[in-house]
C-alpha cells in the first residue's frame, strides 16, 4: 500500500508521467533497461517507466514469473521517428524517417531509410538502414528483387506519426507484423524493434537447448545470439546462430496457417519474448534487414525461408549409414580393436572416425606416428572394404612450430590469411588445443586456395573421406587473446547481450580483430560458416566428388556445405530428449543432415541409455555414436550379446530406410523437404500436435516414438487421426486421434507407417556400398481409401554433378483401386547398379487374396495373412528399370 501511495503522489506531481506509463497489463511492457542492475534512478535517467508488476501489486502470492517482467519499461511518449517522405519505387516503397530527440544510448542514428520490397507473393522484406552512412551487412548472396509483385497474401501499412509497420494477412485479417507496440531504437551499436507474435506458439531460434515449442504463454523468455563453444545447457548462447521462426496463427474457423520470420543480421544479439505475445530483437550491429514468410502452410514458409539462405546439400551416400567415433582412442590397437569387435559382432557400420588423441601433439593435418602409426594403411584398408574415414581439424593454427616445419603456419603467413589485431598488421594470438594458434580469417579471397593446398597435402598421406571441422566458433581457451583486448568501443560495446561470460571475447578472439570483409564484431557468429564453404571447396577439389563435411558452428544457410551435430551432449536421459527438439529445430534451419552424439558425449553411459539412444538414433538424419577421453568404450559391440543384438536390429532397421532416406535428402535438396518434422507439420490443425517433441516423423510417412525413460516399458504417446501400421510388422493401429501407452521394452523402439505412403528400402548389407546392389523391397501402407504413392530417387550416391547431368534413376509407385501398384520409371540414365525389386509388402488389403499378376502374367510367389490383412509378393527379382511402366495386380475377394 507504501508502494502504491507513492505513485499516487507521483501522479499528482507529473499527470504527464503517469498518463504515458499507464499500462492495462504487464505483458504488454517492453524492457528499457534489458542490462542488469536496473533500479528506479538509472530507469528514470532513461526517461523510462518505473513500476512494479501489476500482478504482484495486486497478489499477495508471488507471480511465478515475475523476475522476468521488466521494472521499467518504455512510456508511450519514448522518443521515436517519424516519417518525412514515401516514395513509391519499383520495388515497392522507399521511406524516410527521422527522430528530433535522441535516447540512452550513444551514437543515435536520427535519419534512417526503409525500403519496404514486395518479393513475391508470399514474402515481405524490410530494410531499415543510415541514410548517410554504409554499415555492414550480412554478406549474403540473396535474391534481389526489382520489380514489386502486384498479387500478394499481405496487406501492409504505414502509420506517419510515429513511425510504425503493420502487416497483415489479406485471407484472415491476421497480425503478421506490427511495430507499434515499442518504439524503434536504431543507435550504432544497439538497434531494438518489437513485433506482435499471432500467437504465443512460436518454433525455431536456434542454437539453444530447448523444447521444440518455444511456448510463452505465461512465461518471458530471452535467447542470446552469440556463437559459443559449450556444452548444450538451457539459457545459454551456444555453436550457431539462426534468427529465423515460425509461428502459428490460430484463425476464428479453426483453420491453422503459419508464417515465419528471418533477421538477417550476424551481430550479437538478444531476442526477448513476452506473453503479449511479442517479440523483441536486439543487435548491436549491422541494420535490420527482415524478412517475413507467409506461408500460409508451414512447409510453404520452410521453402520460403529456404529461398533466401539455401537448400541443404544433397550428402554422399554412404554417409547415411552409422558412423563410430570416440576422443580417446589413443592407440591405433584400440582403434583396431573397436574396428575388430564391430566385425566380430557383425554390426553394420560404414564410417569410422578419429578425435584429436590421433593427431601429433594436437596439429592440424598431422597424425602422431608413434601411437597411430600405421593410420594410412588401415585408412586404406577401412576403404577396400566399403567404409570411410573421416577426421577432426580444428581452425586454430599453432604458430610456434619451427619455421619451414609446418606447412599449415607458414603457407598461411606467405598468403595474409590470419586473422590480425585491430588496426594492425599484427596476427591475434589464442590458445587452443596445440598452444598458441592464429585464426584463419576464411573470408578471405586467398584462405580457400590455402586450405585446399594444406587440405591435399595432408590427404595424400591419410586419404580421408570427410572433414571434421570443430572448435570453429571460434573456440579459444582464452578470453580475447594473449594480449588481451583493446578498449574500443568493439571491445566494450555500450550494451552487451546476455552471452555466457558477459563479453563478446569470453572464450573467443577479439571482436575488436581484424578480418578481410571486415571486424570479428561483425563476423564472428559467422567463423563456421565460411570454413564450411572452404572445407566444401577443397574436399570436392580434391576427391572430385561430394563433400561430407561435419561443422559444430553453423549461421543461416550453412546446410548448403555441411552437416551439423549438436555438439557435447552428455550420458543422461535428458540429453537423449533434447536431441529431438534440436535435429528437429535444425531441419527448419535448412541443415537437414544432422544428429547428435549417440549414448552421449560426456558422462558414463548406461547399457540401457546407450541402448535406448541406438535405436532413436537409428533414426537420426545423421547417425554418430561418440564419447569422451576417459569415459569407456561405447561402440554397440562393447557391450552385453542381449544389448547388441538389440543395438543391431535397430541399426539394421536403418539400413533397410536407407533408399526412403536418400530420396528424402533429394527431394530436400530439390524441392525444399524437411528430412524430420514434428508432427504439427502433417496435422497442423490438431492442437495435440503444437507442443509434441518427444515423437517425430521422418518424411510424411513415418511415426517414431522413442521410450526417453529410464527403467520403464511403456511409452505415452500420441497417434494422430490417419492410418498407421505397426513398423516393421505391419499389423494395423486400432486407436488413433488419442493419446495412448504403447509397450517399449528395452528391445523394442515403437515406429508406424501411415497409410497412404509407399517406402522404398532395401535389404541391408555389412555397409552401405557393400549392400548397394542388394534387392529392392516395397512397403505399400494403404490409406483409408485403398491408395498410396511414393518414389524412389538413386544415382552413384557420389558425384558431384548426377542431378544436373540428369544421371540418375527416379521411379515413382502408386497404389489404387485397392489392387493395382504400378512402377513408373521416369528417369533411367543411371544403369551402374542394379535396381531389382524382391520383395512387395502390402498393408491393410482387408480382402481375402486369390491371384497376383506382374505385367499382366500370372505370379504365383505371393502369401496373405489374413488376421493382420498382410499381402506378401515374394521372390519378384524384376528389374525396375526394364520398362518405362509396369504394373502389379492382384485380384481379391468381393
Amino acid at each position: 500500500m507504501a508502494y502504491l501511495s507513492l505513485i499516487l503522489i507521483f501522479c499528482l506531481i507529473s499527470y504527464s508521467y503517469c498518463q504515458q506509463c499507464e499500462q492495462s497489463s504487464d505483458v504488454a511492457r517492453f524492457d528499457c533497461y534489458p542490462e542488469s542492475g536496473s533500479t528506479q534512478d538509472k530507469c528514470l535517467e532513461r526517461h523510462c517507466c518505473w513500476r512494479t508488476p501489476l500482478k504482484q501489486m495486486n497478489s499477495t502470492i508471488k507471480y511465478l514469473n515475475d523476475v522476468n517482467i521488466p521494472y521499467c519499461y518504455y512510456p508511450k511518449d519514448f522518443p521515436t521517428y517519424f516519417v518525412q517522405t514515401i516514395q513509391q519505387t519499383n520495388f515497392g516503397q522507399r521511406i524516410q524517417i527521422n527522430k528530433s530527440e535522441t535516447t540512452y544510448m550513444p551514437n543515435d542514428i536520427t535519419n534512417l531509410t526503409v525500403d519496404l520490397i514486395y518479393e513475391t507473393e508470399q514474402r515481405f522484406r524490410i530494410r531499415i538502414y543510415d541514410s548517410i552512412y554504409q554499415r555492414f551487412e550480412v554478406p549474403f548472396q540473396v535474391p534481389v528483387i526489382q520489380k514489386k509483385v502486384n498479387i500478394t497474401d499481405y496487406d501492409v501499412k504505414i502509420n506517419e506519426q510515429p513511425f510504425s509497420i503493420l502487416i497483415t494477412r489479406k485471407s484472415t485479417g491476421v497480425i503478421l507484423f506490427d511495430s507499434s507496440v515499442s518504439p524503434l531504437i536504431f543507435a550504432d551499436q544497439f538497434i531494438k524493434f518489437s513485433t506482435r507474435l499471432s500467437s504465443p506458439l512460436i518454433y525455431g531460434l536456434g542454437e539453444h537447448r530447448q523444447d521444440l515449442l518455444i511456448n510463452i504463454t505465461e512465461q518471458w523468455k530471452k535467447l542470446t545470439f552469440w556463437s559459443r563453444d559449450f556444452p548444450p545447457v538451457q539459457n545459454t548462447n551456444l555453436y550457431g546462430v539462426h534468427p529465423f521462426h515460425i509461428n502459428l496463427e490460430l484463425n476464428k474457423n479453426g483453420q491453422t496457417n503459419f508464417h515465419g520470420q528471418f533477421l538477417l543480421n550476424s551481430n550479437a544479439m538478444d531476442i526477448d519474448l513476452q506473453p503479449l505475445p511479442a517479440i523483441t530483437y536486439t543487435t548491436i550491429g549491422g541494420i535490420i534487414d527482415l524478412y517475413i514468410f507467409t506461408g500460409p502452410t508451414v512447409q510453404n514458409v520452410i521453402e520460403q525461408y529456404w529461398d533466401i539462405i539455401g537448400k541443404p546439400i544433397m550428402p554422399p551416400f554412404w554417409s547415411l549409414g552409422f558412423h563410430l567415433c570416440r576422443y580417446g582412442y589413443n592407440t591405433i590397437e584400440n582403434l583396431l580393436a573397436t574396428i575388430e569387435r564391430m566385425h566380430n559382432a557383425d554390426f553394420p557400420y560404414d564410417v569410422q572416425w578419429t578425435d584429436i588423441d590421433a593427431m601429433s601433439s594436437y596439429l592440424d593435418f598431422t597424425y602422431d606416428e608413434k601411437n597411430f602409426h600405421d593410420l594410412p594403411n588401415l585408412v586404406r584398408e577401412l576403404q577396400s572394404d566399403g567404409k570411410h574415414y573421416v577426421n577432426i581439424i580444428d581452425p586454430g593454427i599453432s604458430s610456434i612450430q619451427p619455421s619451414g616445419s609446418y606447412l599449415p603456419y607458414d603457407d598461411g603467413l606467405k598468403k595474409n590469411i590470419f586473422i590480425t589485431k585491430f588496426n594492425s598488421t599484427e596476427l591475434i594470438n589464442g590458445k587452443v588445443w596445440p598452444g598458441t594458434t592464429v585464426f584463419p580469417d576464411f573470408t578471405n579471397p586467398n584462405a580457400t586456395e590455402w586450405w585446399t593446398n594444406i587440405v591435399s597435402t595432408f590427404h595424400d598421406i591419410v586419404p580421408f573421406d570427410g572433414m571434421w571441422i570443430d572448435m570453429n566458433e571460434p573456440s579459444n581457451f582464452l578470453d580475447g587473446s594473449s594480449d588481451g583486448c583493446t578498449d574500443n568501443k568493439l571491445d566494450n560495446p555500450p550494451f552487451v547481450p546476455d552471452v555466457l561470460g558477459g563479453s563478446l571475447s569470453s572464450k573467443t578472439i577479439c571482436p575488436s580483430a581484424q578480418q578481410y570483409l571486415s571486424s570479428h564484431y561483425n563476423l564472428h557468429s559467422m567463423f563456421g560458416y565460411f570454413e564450411a564453404i572452404a572445407s566444401n571447396t577443397a574436399m570436392k577439389t580434391i576427391r572430385k566428388k561430394r563433400s561430407f563435411i561435419l561443422s559444430r558452428s553453423t549461421f543461416a544457410g550453412s546446410g548448403q556445405f555441411t552437416a551439423h551435430w549438436t555438439g557435447d551432449n552428455r550420458a543422461t536421459f535428458d540429453d537423449m530428449y533434447y536431441s529431438i527438439p534440436a535435429i528437429l529445430s535444425f531441419n527448419m534451419f535448412g541443415i537437414t543432415h544432422v544428429g547428435a552424439d549417440i549414448c552421449g558425449f560426456g558422462l558414463e553411459t548406461t547399457e540401457e541409455l546407450c541402448t535406448r539412444w541406438m535405436q532413436l538414433g537409428a533414426f537420426y538424419p545423421f547417425m554418430r555414436n561418440h564419447n569422451d577421453l576417459g569415459q569407456k568404450d561405447q561402440d554397440p559391440a562393447s557391450f552385453s550379446w542381449e544389448a547388441q543384438q538389440i543395438m543391431k536390429q535397430a541399426v539394421l532397421m536403418r539400413y533397410s530406410l536407407i533408399p526412403f532416406w536418400y530420396t528424402l535428402h533429394h527431394e530436400a535438396a530439390m524441392a525444399s523437404r524437411t528430412i524430420v518434422q514434428p508432427l504439427f507439420f502433417e496435422f497442423s490443425n490438431d492442437e495435440n500436435t503444437y507442443n509434441i517433441d518427444q515423437q517425430f516423423l521422418i518424411g510424411r510417412a513415418i511415426l517414431v516414438s522413442p521410450n526417453l525413460k529410464s527403467e520403464t516399458n511403456t511409452v505415452h504417446v500420441y497417434i494422430p487421426s490417419d492410418v498407421w501400421y505397426d513398423f516393421p510388422s505391419g499389423v494395423k493401429v486400432q486407436s488413433v486421434g488419442v493419446f495412448t501407452d504403447l509397450d517399449a521394452p528395452l528391445s523394442k523402439i515403437n515406429a508406424h507407417v501411415r497409410g497412404g505412403f509407399i517406402i522404398p528400402m532395401q535389404i541391408p548389407g555389412a555397409n552401405l556400398m557393400i549392400g548397394r546392389d542388394n534387392p529392392f523391397i516395397l512397403l505399400v501402407a494403404q490409406s483409408q481409401w485403398s491408395n498410396a504413392s511414393g518414389n524412389l530417387f538413386w544415382d552413384d550416391g557420389d558425384s558431384i554433378d548426377s542431378i544436373e547431368t540428369k544421371s540418375y534413376n527416379y521411379l515413382e509407385f502408386s497404389l489404387n483401386n485397392a489392387n493395382t501398384l504400378t512402377i513408373d520409371a521416369l528417369v533411367r540414365n543411371y544403369k551402374d547398379s542394379p535396381m531389382r525389386l524382391d520383395i512387395i509388402k502390402v498393408l491393410g488389403v482387408n480382402k481375402s487374396v486369390t491371384g497376383v499378376t506382374i505385367n499382366g502374367k500370372s505370379y504365383t510367389n505371393f502369401l496373405y495373412n489374413i488376421p493382420d490383412q498382410i499381402l506378401l509378393i515374394y521372390g519378384l527379382d524384376l528389374d525396375m528399370l526394364a520398362q518405362a511402366n509396369q504394373v502389379i495386380q492382384w485380384t481379391i475377394t468381393n
